[in-house]
């Protein structure tokens, strides 16, 4: 389509389209089955949140292994705190990300690298390493089975930025999806937007300052199932 790769050559992005002025969205933005619940749920019981303080105490990660078991077993989406990250480090690698997104359009086309962008490769790594584990226990498995398998080697890091829409009734952030890989670590910020859907409803995953979001994905899934 002759318009999205004159898009996708002006390096834009959507901000330098928000930036331009436009008060309607381009037509390849358009979702045309695109329905917005009137009415979402805001259940933050639906999606756990899991404290990890104490996983080092045998009786302690027993406990939170059946505790992240049970939500991937039940939903696939789970929140995590007290997992070691500051809660000031992930405010300054939000920051850091948007402000990547607010630069003019030279500068981003440079090559960029931060020391927030290393450190939360470091961190989420970390994270991962221990979630994996947690999980491999609470299935009753070697708690190396994850690992064993690289999983933690094949690692991809996106940096969304929403900024404001014209015509939110007509597109989304992200369409509903699955997610390829194994396992997702997401750092929302204080904003929202985020939904999972729980039977026939979707529902808010309602931000929780210094969590993590965790979530399943199709390869998790389908070794699950085999």
């Amino acid at each position: 389509m002759k318009e999205v790769q004159e898009f996708e050559d002006s390096k834009l992005g959507v901000k330098g389209l928000v930036d331009s002025g436009i008060s309607s969205i381009p037509r390849f933005f358009v979702h045309p089955n695109f329905k917005p619940d009137p009415n979402p749920g805001a259940r933050p019981d639906v999606i756990p949140t899991i404290d990890l303080s104490g996983v080092d105490r045998q009786d302690a990660r027993a406990k939170i292994a059946a505790q992240i078991s049970g939500a991937c077993r039940e939903l696939g989406f789970f929140q995590v705190v007290n997992h070691g990250i500051p809660v000031e480090f992930l405010d300054r690698f939000v920051g850091a990300v948007r402000g990547f997104h607010e630069q003019p359009t030279e500068e981003k086309a440079k090559l960029y690298r931060r020391e927030e962008v290393v450190e939360w490769n470091q961190r989420a790594k970390q994270v991962g390493g221990l979630l994996m584990e947690l999980l491999c226990e609470g299935l009753g498995v070697n708690s190396g089975a994850l690992k064993e398998r690289r999983f933690l080697e094949s690692r991809v890091m996106v940096g969304h930025y929403y900024p404001y829409c014209p015509q939110p009734d007509l597109t989304v952030g992200i369409a509903s999806h699955t997610d390829p890989g194994a396992l997702t670590l997401l750092l929302q910020d204080q904003v929202g937007g985020l939904q999972v859907k729980f039977g026939e409803q979707w529902v808010d995953v309602v931000p929780v300052r210094g969590a993590l979001v965790v979530n399943i994905g199709d390869l998790l899934q389908v070794m699950g199932c085999a």
